[in-house]
């Protein structure tokens, strides 16, 4: 308590304030900073690398803003809304969300999602059509879900059909590929016989305690993770994930004032 699992994201936990270096001014005459390494847009990723859906891997390859487009949406619908505002929809898709219990202009989101990511709806009715058949689903990595006790219902829905879609995007993002990359930056750090160490992962990030003297170090190996993360994954589980990974670094005298590093 707090649960180290469930912090909200950015400046809206205060909490996180207390969260400070092991290294302070009195021991080095400089203070030790918090690292977050957050992946960007992993989920997404990996969500369009697994359906393989066109408008997804070119949105990921272009950067395009898709809260920004998610806030468009809405605003357009008649309900003003903006981006940080915005990010709780642009996803929540992916996860079995639908537009039911919205207000109309947010549930005109979840319908233009569909349509807009017509790939992405493919794979979901493709993993119903495997859940169905074979009882469970099996991710890149090989990791199993089991879903005995699935069925179709009268109406054509299929039970179990959140987690269905849910479960391969979630677990090959932070149960296969942020691990690995966990690992990867963990052994760099060693190799560099760094004092900086890793403190904590949430989701899709990493914590990394960073010595006073070490901060350039430290941010040269993130820098130099996300040219080797991609292979690292194609290796691990002979597969080609070709879209790209990316780490985004932050840091501050907490974990709460962070500031991106450019």
């Amino acid at each position: 308590n707090p649960n180290m699992q469930n912090m909200p994201r950015g400046g809206t936990f205060p909490v996180k304030k207390v969260f400070v270096s092991r290294w302070n001014n009195s021991d080095f005459g400089m203070q030790g900073k918090i690292l977050e390494a957050d992946f960007a847009q992993l989920e997404f990723r990996v969500a369009a690398y697994l359906s393989q859906d066109k408008v997804a891997m070119e949105e990921v390859s272009t950067g395009f803003d898709v809260h920004s487009y998610t806030a468009k949406v809405i605003s357009d619908a008649g309900q003003n809304i903006s981006r940080q505002d915005a990010k709780s929809h642009t996803f929540a898709p992916l996860y079995g969300a639908s537009g039911f219990g919205r207000t109309p202009a947010e549930a005109s989101y979840y319908e233009q999602f569909t349509k807009k990511y017509s790939g992405i709806a493919r794979w979901h009715k493709e993993l119903a059509r495997e859940a169905l058949g074979t009882g469970k689903i099996t991710t890149p990595s090989g990791r199993e879900f089991s879903f005995p006790d699935v069925v179709r219902r009268s109406n054509g829905s299929v039970t179990y059909f959140t987690q269905i879609k849910n479960f391969p995007v979630q677990s090959f993002a932070t149960a296969d590929i942020v691990p690995i990359s966990l690992l990867h930056i963990d052994k760099m750090l060693g190799a560099n016989q760094l004092h900086s160490c890793i403190v904590n992962t949430v989701h899709d990030s990493i914590v990394i305690d960073v010595h006073p003297n070490e901060k350039d170090k430290v941010l040269r190996i993130i820098n130099a993770a996300n040219d080797k993360l991609l292979g690292i994954v194609n290796r691990k589980w002979n597969i080609d994930f070709n879209l790209p990974l990316l780490l985004e670094a932050k840091i501050g005298n907490n974990w709460l004032d962070t500031v991106d590093v450019s």
